[in-house]
């Protein structure tokens, strides 16, 4: 059942008592969960997936990890995650069983130093900036499995990593990208003159085996959310209420501008899943399944992590089997649905058994249920038949994440995956793209808004959490589409520590 929603005061309240709810309930999940704050490499943020537009010959795919990188902390970087297995699965039809997985590893390698000597050459080990050791990143990507295919594949291997954007000086003396000339010059270009560009990117663009490319590493996060008002019990400002005069009137900020973030980015022909091509390509089919696509992100690690002081890279040696410790597909379910408590249970286990575990987390919001007892609803004047049916069981929920396809709800059909039909243009909850909106820095869809008018007013369409919809960078229009990372010099989040404002603010009584 819809609420009536010509009343936009009404759902603007209503959102406000749902995020507050869940103060980490955004879009993505950068660190959503108690477990993931000690394992930032294994902290999935965002998972996308598309076809390509008309032809539908490539199927694009962006896994997002280990978040919120300030630029100018210019170590950070792949080094840290050497070790973990990092993983597409893609399922077909109505299963959700693997039929397709597509791996990506890293290797990152330092060749020892001999302790520091007065005549020592630059570079090596005793260096205190990496990019000046001569380490290399590197990774390999194999298809485990493909219909068809069976039997793993490496597509490409020793494949070079895209380095972090530190900064003019790293431009031209470990980049090669200019000439470079020292302080004793009196020319301070060196020093202010980024060189790190789209086409330097886009030489780290690697080829795979059967017509697919490939890239990884630190980019801008395509992320936004006014996460200052969420964590201040939802202090949300006017433009995301609804214009209501009790709203805050400070500006709203993206908290996630300016900062980086771990991504791979995959391409691959979608005859690798369709060998005999794709079920009525190019045209809708709202009764089928057969050109569907079930897709999730993961990434493991081995199980037991030993403290190794020979590991000059991370520390650690990994034994044992591999196992599962992050995942990631649908935006806002482990954020924003999933219990407190079952938050790591949902990072640790893959989906086949989401209904059992995780389906009364979708039937009955804690959401809406928190709404009514802060009694939003009733000041409203909404009815408490219209309350009633919001509470659960809720199966419009889960029919539109299954595109409202004849998809069993039951173990290893229905799921925490991103439903893509791959017969007909992506746009969400029909995958999830990156850019593709009205202007170059927007996203094609507002998932946030999509997915909590959703869930707290019934209707995907009533245009609820539109605070922040703009990237703080243009994103591409092609391969691979994210924009390229904020540089650690001049970019990000650093600032002049001028004591202007001593003390708190008072929007009330400016100094």
């Amino acid at each position: 059942m819809k609420l009536s929603l010509s009343h936009r005061l009404a759902g603007a309240l209503i959102l406000a008592a749902a995020v507050l709810i869940v103060p980490l309930a955004h879009a993505s999940s950068h660190r959503e969960a108690l477990a993931i704050l000690n394992e930032p490499c294994a902290d999935n943020t965002d998972t996308y997936a598309w076809v390509s537009n008309a032809t539908h010959d490539k199927l694009y795919l962006v896994m997002d990890y280990n978040p919120l990188h300030e630029p100018g902390q210019g170590n950070q970087g792949f080094r840290a995650c050497n070790g973990y297995r990092y993983e597409f699965h893609i399922g077909k039809g109505t299963s959700l069983k693997d039929e397709a997985v597509y791996r990506i590893e890293f290797k990152n390698s330092l060749t020892p130093s001999p302790a520091p000597g007065p005549t020592d050459a630059l570079g090596g080990g005793n260096e205190l900036l990496w990019q000046l050791t001569g380490g290399t990143e590197t990774m390999t990507v194999t298809r485990i499995m493909a219909p068809g295919n069976p039997n793993p594949v490496v597509l490409g291997e020793a494949m070079t990593v895209l380095p972090n954007n530190n900064g003019p000086q790293t431009d031209r003396l470990v980049y090669g990208l200019g000439a470079f000339k020292g302080y004793d010059s009196g020319d301070p270009a060196s020093r202010q003159n980024g060189l790190y560009d789209q086409p330097f990117v886009d030489t780290f663009i690697h080829n795979l085996a059967g017509g697919g490319r490939v890239i990884a590493g630190d980019f801008d996060d395509p992320y936004q959310l006014d996460e200052k008002g969420i964590f201040d019990l939802v202090n949300l400002g006017k433009s995301d209420l609804g214009g209501i005069q009790g709203a805050r009137s400070t500006p709203i900020k993206d908290v996630f501008a300016g900062f980086n973030v771990s991504a791979i980015a995959l391409e691959i022909p979608t005859a690798d899943l369709f060998p005999n091509g794709i079920p009525h390509n190019g045209v809708l089919n709202a009764t089928s399944t057969d050109s569907l696509l079930r897709i999730w992100a993961s990434i493991s690690r081995q199980a037991t992590q030993t403290v190794d002081s020979t590991n000059i890279i991370t520390g650690l040696r990994g034994s044992g089997n591999y196992v599962q410790v992050g995942r990631n597909a649908l935006p806002l379910f482990n954020a924003g649905l999933v219990g407190t408590q079952r938050q790591t249970l949902y990072l640790h286990t893959d989906p086949m058994k989401d209904v059992t575990r995780f389906g009364n987390d979708i039937l009955f919001p804690v959401l809406v249920r928190d709404a009514e007892a802060l009694g939003i609803y009733k000041a409203l004047g909404v009815p408490a038949s219209a309350v009633t049916t919001l509470k659960g069981p809720r199966l419009d929920i889960i029919n539109a994440i299954n595109l409202g396809r004849p998809i069993p709800i039951a173990d290893g059909s229905t799921g925490d995956v991103i439903t893509l039909d791959a017969a007909i243009d992506s746009m969400f909850p029909n995958g999830r793209r990156i850019g593709g909106g009205s202007a170059p820095n927007r996203n094609q869809v507002n998932v946030n808004s999509v997915l909590i008018s959703l869930i707290v007013a019934g209707d995907p369409g009533a245009g609820l959490a539109k605070g922040v919809e703009v990237n703080d960078k243009n994103y591409l229009d092609r391969f691979p589409f994210l924009a390229p990372p904020h540089q650690g010099l001049l970019q990000g989040h650093g600032g002049t520590n001028a004591v202007t404002v001593p003390n708190i603010p008072d929007p009330n009584n400016p100094q």
